[in-house]
C-alpha cells in the first residue's frame, strides 16, 4: 500500500515539474488558510470533507485529498472534488477539477525568532466533463502563493497571499485572481478542543468588480492520535461573497 501510495505521490511531482498549469490548499481546519510549515518527510495525510455553500447557486462538494512529505521542507498534495450545483431551475452534479500543489519551506522558524517561510505552486488540471458548473472551467489555471507562519504559544498565525493565472475558455473573459488570507488558531482552548478564526478574500487585479471578503470560525479535535475531526462555519462579508459556507472534515494521519 505505501509503495503505490509513494509511487502516485512521485508521479504526482513529475506532473508538476513539466508544467502543468491554482487552487488554494487549505489546511484543517481552517477554509482557505495554510501554514508555512509542510508535513513531515514520508508522512502521509489523507483527507475527506463535506463543504456547502451558500449564494444564487448553491454548491455542495465532496472532496478528497492526500499530502505527504516527499522530502524535508517540501510536500505535494492533489485534490478531486466531486460538486453538486443548485439554483432555482436547475440540478446538476458531477467531479470537478483535479487541484494539484507543491509547498516548500524557505526559512524554518527558530526558538529565538519562530517565523518560518514557504511558498506553493497550485494548479488546476481539467477533468471535469462540462464548464457549465461553477469552478470547472475545462481549462488549466496556476497560481503562486507565499505563505508565513508565526509561532506564538499556545497561538499560531498564518497569513498567505498569492497571485492566480486563471485560464479562460473560449468566448470568456475570466479575469486573473489576488488570492489573500489571515488566519488564527490557538491549541488546547479546551482538553483536546483547537478553536481557529480566519478572514479570506480574492480580488480582481484589473478591477473591483469581482471582489469577495469573508469571515471564518471553526473547531478542531483528535478522536485519535491519528485521527483529526473539523467544522467550520464561513460568513461573507461583501456582496460578491457568499452568504454562508459550512465544512466538515476527517484526516487521518500515517507513515
Amino acid at each position: 500500500m505505501k509503495s503505490f501510495l509513494r509511487s502516485a505521490v512521485l508521479s504526482l511531482l513529475l506532473l508538476l515539474a513539466v508544467g502543468l498549469p491554482h487552487f488554494a490548499f487549505a489546511e484543517a481546519p481552517f477554509l482557505v488558510t495554510q501554514s508555512a510549515v509542510p508535513i513531515d518527510k514520508e508522512s502521509y495525510q489523507v483527507e475527506g470533507g463535506l463543504t456547502f455553500e451558500k449564494a444564487s447557486t448553491q454548491l455542495t462538494s465532496l472532496s478528497t485529498s492526500l499530502r505527504y512529505g516527499l522530502i524535508n521542507n517540501l510536500e505535494i498534495a492533489a485534490t478531486l472534488p466531486y460538486l453538486f450545483a443548485n439554483n432555482d431551475s436547475t440540478s446538476r452534479h458531477q467531479f470537478g477539477d483535479i487541484f494539484l500543489a507543491a509547498k516548500v519551506r524557505f526559512i524554518k522558524g527558530r526558538e529565538a525568532n519562530p517565523l518560518s517561510i514557504g511558498g506553493t505552486i497550485q494548479v488546476k488540471v481539467p477533468f471535469g466533463t462540462r464548464n457549465s458548473l461553477v469552478g470547472v472551467t475545462r481549462e488549466a489555471d496556476v497560481g503562486f502563493s507565499i505563505l508565513a507562519t508565526k509561532e506564538l504559544p499556545p497561538y499560531q498565525a498564518h497569513l498567505n497571499a498569492g497571485y492566480t493565472f486563471v485560464g479562460n475558455p473560449a468566448g470568456e473573459n475570466l479575469p486573473d485572481r489576488l488570492d489573500y488570507s489571515f488566519g488564527v488558531e490557538k491549541e488546547d482552548f479546551r482538553p483536546n478542543v483547537g478553536l481557529m478564526g480566519e478572514f479570506f478574500g480574492t480580488s480582481n487585479p484589473f478591477g473591483s468588480s469581482r471582489e469577495q471578503f469573508s469571515g471564518a470560525v471553526g473547531a478542531s479535535t483528535f478522536v485519535r492520535t491519528d485521527i483529526k475531526l473539523d467544522g467550520v462555519f464561513g460568513l461573507g462579508l461583501s456582496k460578491q461573497a457568499p452568504d454562508y459556507l459550512l465544512s466538515l472534515r476527517g484526516s487521518y494521519f500515517f507513515r
